[in-house]
């Protein structure tokens, strides 16, 4: 019956939901036709429409996602402000631009608090709408001489908006995925949704970075049409079902904490370390390996600029775009070792990729040799392909299905503190070894290699103290 014709007795509401899961089917259907079919094939027929609509969604969002991704901002800050504002204020601001995706993580735990007990959708779309806001403020700032350090103070606070707002929707999106789909396929899937957004990300960076060196206020143009397209990303984004959500709600009021503030949200993070040693042993090392891997892009920022006199097309390639090309290749490569892994067990070998990464970096560093960067960022990304999934599924090795959000809160949460101290530690490591006349690039990048050692012989001893534990799958 359609919806004008229906009795008035009919509750408004009712007729609300009816419109809204017809409009929902409807875009899963569209989503499903433009989808690839390749795609698909290994999954339950069942919940494909479910992965077309969010892989479509996943692409469309990170269209915009990319123009607010911190290391291809901090390029553009560390190009577009350079002899408009001092050495070690430029610097310091581009490391925290740089880091602006870690920082944001620090308020994850609010979203996890927030969220607790209540219906995740709305939530989200607010979230997603402010991040295309951001998107269009960007391109409206001041840069350049006319700008000075206004400019970059506010490229500063809007690109920390729009990434706290994407914080949340990490953090809330692993119950979705967890209530939506079986754990046979959840990695699978992971690793398609982070493919499409490591892969956009990749080429709306690079092709934003080169018109950008033909035209400096070529992002005025290229960040609202990224917005426009996002939107649309966000009506497939919300348009998700999520299944069984009032017993996945009642579980929720259910738990101790339940009706705990957002702002107690630090309390989460200090009960879960405490409660499961295991998972604060696992923190610590992933705190040490995470410091060091955010130790490797406002050094890359700086140096490649000062030293190398890349342009903006050559410093995106090697901090984001070779790495994340490299990303989607090595998906599919830790795809199965995870599906059949401990997290601990996972990130035990995983780790290491990180190391031999840093080692490319430093010979770079002591070389001046442009090829091993690229050598470098190309190694860096087979870490990041295991790590994209890790991140999104390794803490649910350890977590009930009512505490899946606060597991993941505290993983990012601690993820925001580093990215705070780390990039301060760099810039002012740099400027002062600059300063003394040292060679600031070879002695962080040094720095930062012992550091990632420490961290990845760290997973080694947890998993051989976690023994049995660590050669099992967790509560997936």
């Amino acid at each position: 019956m359609h919806p004008l014709n229906t009795p008035a007795s009919t509750p408004a509401s009712e007729i609300s939901r009816s419109i809204a899961t017809r409009a929902q089917g409807v875009l899963a259907r569209v989503a499903l036709l433009g989808f690839p079919p390749a795609l698909l094939s290994h999954y339950p027929p069942a919940i494909r429409p479910l992965i077309a609509l969010e892989g479509t969604g996943a692409l469309l969002l990170t269209v915009a996602r990319a123009t607010i991704e911190g290391s291809i901002l901090a390029v553009f800050a560390k190009h577009a402000f350079t002899g408009h504002v001092g050495s070690w204020q430029l610097n310091l601001l581009v490391g925290l631009i740089g880091a602006a995706a870690e920082l944001a993580n620090i308020l994850s735990f609010f979203w996890s608090g927030l969220s607790q007990g209540k219906s995740k959708k709305p939530l989200i779309a607010g979230m997603l709408c402010m991040m295309m806001l951001c998107a269009l403020l960007i391109a409206a700032i001041p840069s350049g001489r006319d700008a000075g350090p206004l400019g970059l103070w506010l490229l500063l606070g809007i690109a920390l908006v729009g990434r706290v707002c994407w914080s949340g929707y990490i953090t809330l999106r692993p119950t979705i995925w967890r209530a939506n789909y079986p754990a046979s396929s959840r990695v699978r899937i992971v690793g398609l949704v982070s493919g499409i957004e490591v892969l956009v990300i990749a080429i709306v960076g690079a092709g934003m970075s080169f018109l950008m060196d033909k035209n400096a206020d070529a992002f005025r143009v290229i960040l609202p049409l990224a917005a426009m397209v996002g939107l649309l990303g966000v009506l497939c984004i919300t348009r998700l079902p999520i299944r069984k959500e009032a017993s996945l709600i009642a579980g929720e009021r259910s738990h101790k904490d339940a009706a705990m503030k957002p702002w107690q949200g630090p309390l989460v993070v200090l009960r879960v370390l405490k409660a499961d040693r295991w998972y604060a042993q696992f923190m610590l090392w992933m705190f040490v390996l995470g410091f060091a891997n955010l130790m490797v892009t406002p050094t890359l920022v700086i140096s490649l600029k000062e030293e190398l006199a890349f342009t903006q097309f050559q410093s995106v390639m090697v901090v984001s775009s070779v790495p994340l090309l490299v990303t989607v290749l090595s998906i599919p490569l830790w795809r199965a070792f995870l599906d059949r892994s401990h997290v601990v067990h996972f990130r035990a070998i995983h780790g290491w990729v990180f190391v031999l990464a840093s080692v490319f970096y430093t010979i770079g560093a002591i070389t001046d040799d442009a090829p091993w960067y690229f050598v470098g960022a190309a190694c860096m990304g087979v870490g990041f392909g295991g790590g994209s999934m890790a991140w999104n599924l390794g803490h649910v090795d350890f977590a009930r299905p009512s505490e899946t959000s606060r597991y993941m809160a505290t993983h990012v949460t601690l993820n925001g503190i580093r990215g705070l101290i780390a990039p301060i530690f760099v810039t002012t490591s740099y400027e002062a070894l600059k300063a003394a006349g040292k060679d600031a690039h070879l002695w962080v990048q040094v720095a930062g290699l012992m550091l990632s050692v420490v961290g990845a012989l760290g997973f080694v001893h947890l998993r051989w103290r976690m023994g049995t534990l660590a050669a099992q799958k967790g509560p997936r």
